[in-house]
């Protein structure tokens, strides 16, 4: 990677019924993971509650195309909204061309410790997403 580092973070809502959504998913990271390979992109998915978290780690010459051009044309979520876009010195998800973060109930502690009752990306600013990803690298 020649180029800057960049860390993108996105929040956005399924189109899809919560019992229909498993294989959205499924078809979701299989691409990103094919993509990301060929790329040397990293990051991870988190999907509760009918919304999807994604952060994206690489070369911004690939991963800005690759969220305005194609995952916020995605028919299969709405409502994209830019949490970060960061230049970064390095990547935390170096491990992971796309690591899936299971559901899981202590996520909802996360989200009770800051005052919301279930989960929800579109709240996470600044400190808040820092910490979310720490928790998601745990994870």
């Amino acid at each position: 990677m020649g180029n800057t580092l960049t860390r993108l973070c996105y929040a956005s809502q399924t189109v899809k019924e919560e019992n229909a959504i498993r294989q959205d998913l499924m078809d979701i990271l299989t691409e990103a993971v094919n993509f990301n390979q060929r790329h040397q992109v990293y990051g991870v998915l988190y999907y509760g509650g009918g919304k999807f978290f994604q952060c994206l780690e690489g070369d911004s010459e690939i991963v800005n195309p690759l969220f305005y051009e194609k995952i916020t044309k995605d028919p299969r979520h709405t409502g994209v909204e830019l949490l970060d876009l960061t230049e970064i010195s390095d990547v935390k998800f170096g491990q992971w061309h796309m690591k899936y973060a299971p559901y899981d109930k202590a996520m909802l502690g996360f989200f009770n410790d800051r005052g919301i009752s279930e989960f929800d990306p579109f709240i996470l600013q600044e400190q808040g997403l820092e910490d979310f990803i720490s928790y998601l690298l745990k994870v």
